[in-house]
């Protein structure tokens, strides 16, 4: 293990080691890529003449996967952690920070969950001076509005709570419905906490009250001048620019015991039909202007509406990076793992991205840093807003904040104009500054730009987790979120950003080799779907027509096929072990590794080629953060949710069925025959699907059998279970459908 410690005259903030163990990894990674480069060596020289097209199908197939895993060890080569020291920070030191939020769509992220979200974030353990709050509603909503007004009500109230009782978490949802251990006894606490929980639910009950009729009762309205802007309705898709200040800062606004509010500012930026609005990315620069006009702080967390703050030390965590003497002036950007609360034990969606996040991107800490993931990141303004870094010039974080008196109706004005859906024509938003456009996952996008300009990242991961969000809670929305990010991620790869360009290769600003891996890793995802799909459907197909494609039972080379399965899923499951994972969870995030590879991954690439063709437009899909009680109910019991008859099923679902059919029909033959074969003559033996030809199947017995077995949980959906989670009949019938005709197709071509 190495460690690199700090000089006790620098008064470092964060120190770094490298993960134990990385000989013995290099001794696997030796072996397992010798093994990669014979099993392709075989594959060249056991050319398979009478069935070329099979043989070149399988052949891609696996070199595909080579590469795909030689790509992986990016991140497996020197796991780096860091540990930060809020405790050496200077209070006088602490720098101004704006705070973005970013909400949608009204149903399906409720106004609920966004004034939690934003209750919790206001309640950080930081000077409040130095914090400005600004929320981005592109679903430009009078119930998000109202739950925003109510929650700047209620923080009068919770951030003094917060402060004198040390609260964790600060989610004011979560805290009322969970027992803390860590709060103090005592009958003067007891009493705080009744009233302050009264408040909060009558602030719920008014928040889901507006939202079962649809409106803002006219007593609330008559509290705020805002609620005027929706005296006539407002589209979301084409509405003028909604700029409300709900809470001045500067010591204006004071909470119930006196002491000053941080800023909190409504946005809801303009949008027309006839202007392109960028979805998230939008959302954001323009967030990020109006926060330079108001505030001007030189550090920028964004966050999701549906990512709660779960530790109120998070922002002192990243500072550290920020004002260390020695590594701050490199540092663009600090990224919070992305956690996730009422996963199941064994995460039945693998919607814990536990892998990523707990394991690889621990890794991308020795290659320049970690991409940005669209949510818990901070970053430094001028590296956001287009400054390249200049490793000859040790720049500091320099505050620039906008302080003293202000106008705040002056500044709601000019706020207007900075989010016209006009105000970036001619300028370079989207392109040379802030969010970068088009990619649908613009936040690895922007990370993208920012390493190739020379900035580094750091992954920044405290005991305590700083976020925690709502995962989908079923397959489809599982699927269509896949679906997003690898259309996303393989734009990135297809554009002039591509992790494998020149420019990232010699370039000024050039990528390390570990990050171009990483980097190529995750924008390539989309094209697993090809070798996934490959393997799910030639060797089942041959296999029942009895062609071979692999080597005999009795054949060295079949050691190496075996070699490398066995060993690849042993790794894979040592690994999450390692990291705290179970078994179960292992098989779950396996079996929706091979639902994503031939659902999102394969509409991924056939909508990023309509959109080459000019056909379709990629869109920006939000999942659902409304829940069903009794699709909870299933969903605790780790039952697969499928319920609606949606076409990403259709694949997995046919082939699914395929690998199922085609084992059953060799089995049987196989066993036919054997049994046959006492009573034939050996002349006879030689036509038959005898003992000799099933040597030869094994590795595709093999595979169809560990298909079937992963997919149980569909047969189940299909045939046995009666609730509404169950695979819908047009899906299955669709499914049966295609998999009679592959089957036919087969045995008509092979």
């Amino acid at each position: 293990m190495t460690v690199i410690s700090p000089s006790l005259d620098d008064e470092r903030l964060f120190t770094s080691r490298q993960a134990g163990g990385r000989f013995l990894y290099k001794i696997y990674f030796l072996v397992f890529l010798t093994g990669i480069v014979s099993l392709l060596y075989y594959r060249v020289t056991n050319i398979a003449y009478d069935h070329p097209v099979l043989w070149f199908l399988i052949t891609l197939a696996e070199f595909w996967f080579g590469v795909t895993w030689f790509l992986q060890q990016g991140f497996r080569w020197a796991p780096t952690y860091h540990v930060e020291y809020p405790e050496r920070l200077a209070e006088s030191n602490l720098p101004p920070i704006d705070v973005l939020v970013c909400t949608a769509d009204p149903d399906r992220e409720p106004p609920s969950i966004v004034a939690n979200t934003l209750l919790s974030l206001m309640s950080y353990d930081y000077d409040v001076n130095k914090l400005s709050y600004y929320i981005s509603d592109d679903g430009g909503s009078q119930l998000t509005f109202h739950a925003v007004y109510l929650a700047s009500i209620f923080a009068k109230s919770w951030l003094p709570f917060c402060k004198k009782y040390n609260v964790e978490p600060r989610s004011p949802k979560v805290y009322f419905s969970t027992s803390s251990t860590s709060s103090p006894s005592g009958q003067s606490f007891r009493q705080e906490y009744d009233k302050i929980k009264a408040k909060f639910e009558k602030m719920q009950e008014r928040i889901e009250k507006a939202g079962q009729i649809r409106n803002v009762p006219i007593e609330t309205r008559n509290e705020h001048k805002g609620f005027k802007e929706w005296d006539t309705k407002v589209d979301p898709r084409d509405h003028a620019s909604i700029i409300e200040v709900l809470l001045r800062g500067n010591g204006v606004d004071k909470d119930d015991e006196g002491n000053p509010m941080p800023s909190l500012v409504y946005v809801s930026r303009e949008k027309r039909p006839t202007s392109h609005h960028r979805f998230k990315a939008g959302a954001l620069n323009a967030l990020n202007r109006v926060s330079a006009l108001i505030s001007n702080a030189p550090l920028v967390i964004n966050v999701d509406c549906d990512m709660y703050s779960n530790n109120s030390q998070a922002l002192r965590h990243a500072v550290c990076y920020f004002l260390d003497p020695k590594e701050s002036h490199r540092i663009g950007y600090v990224q919070f793992p992305q956690s996730f609360g009422g996963i199941t034990d064994n995460d039945l969606y693998g919607n814990g991205v536990k892998r990523i996040y707990e394991i690889e991107f621990f890794g991308t800490n020795a290659h320049n840093g970690p991409m940005y993931a669209g949510t818990g990141t901070i970053h430094r303004r001028e590296s956001l807003n287009g400054r390249k870094y200049d490793p000859n010039v040790k720049i500091k974080l320099e505050d620039k904040s906008v302080r003293g008196s202000k106008n705040w109706v002056e500044l709601e004005v000019h706020a207007k104009l900075v989010t016209t859906c006009t105000y970036e024509e001619g300028k370079p938003w989207g392109s040379e500054m802030g969010l970068m456009y088009g990619s649908a996952v613009e936040d690895v996008y922007t990370g993208l730009v920012l390493h190739s300009r020379g900035w580094n990242s750091i992954f920044c991961s405290p005991e305590r987790k700083a976020f925690l969000g709502l995962a989908p809670v079923n397959t489809n929305d599982t699927l269509i979120q896949h679906k997003r990010w690898s259309t996303g991620l393989l734009e990135i790869f297809l554009s002039d950003y591509c992790p494998m360009s020149l420019a990232n290769l010699f370039g000024d600003g050039k990528l390390k080799l570990g990050q171009i891996m990483c980097y190529s890793f995750y924008t390539l995802w989309a094209l697993w779907c090809l070798p996934m799909l490959i393997y799910a459907v030639v060797p089942p197909l041959a296999m029942v027509n009895g062609i071979s494609l692999f080597p005999k039972v009795t054949n060295p080379w079949f050691r190496i096929f075996i070699f490398l399965g066995i060993s690849s899923h042993v790794f894979s499951l040592a690994e999450l072990m390692l990291a705290k994972g179970t078994f179960k969870m292992w098989w779950n995030e396996t079996r929706m590794w091979m639902l994503k590879g031939t659902s999102s991954y394969l509409f991924s690439v056939m909508v990023t080629i309509l959109k080459a063709l000019g056909i379709s437009e990629s869109g920006f899909e939000i999942t659902s953060k409304v829940i069903d009680e009794e699709a909870l109910k299933r969903y605790n019991k780790e039952m697969m949710e499928f319920a609606v008859a949606s076409p990403m099923f259709i694949p997995p679902i046919t082939l699914s069925l395929l690998n199922l059919y085609c084992l059953a029909r060799t089995v049987v033959s196989l066993v036919t025959a054997t049994v046959m074969s006492n009573n034939l003559e050996e002349a006879e033996l030689n036509t038959s699907l005898g003992v000799s030809n099933s040597l030869a199947l094994v590795l595709q017995i093999i595979i169809s059998g560990y298909i079937s077995i992963m997919s149980l949980p569909i047969y189940k959906a299909m045939i046995l279970r009666m609730d509404k989670g169950r695979m819908p009949t047009s899906v299955t019938v669709y499914s049966i459908g295609l998999c009679v005709t592959l089957v036919y197709l087969a045995s008509v071509f092979m």
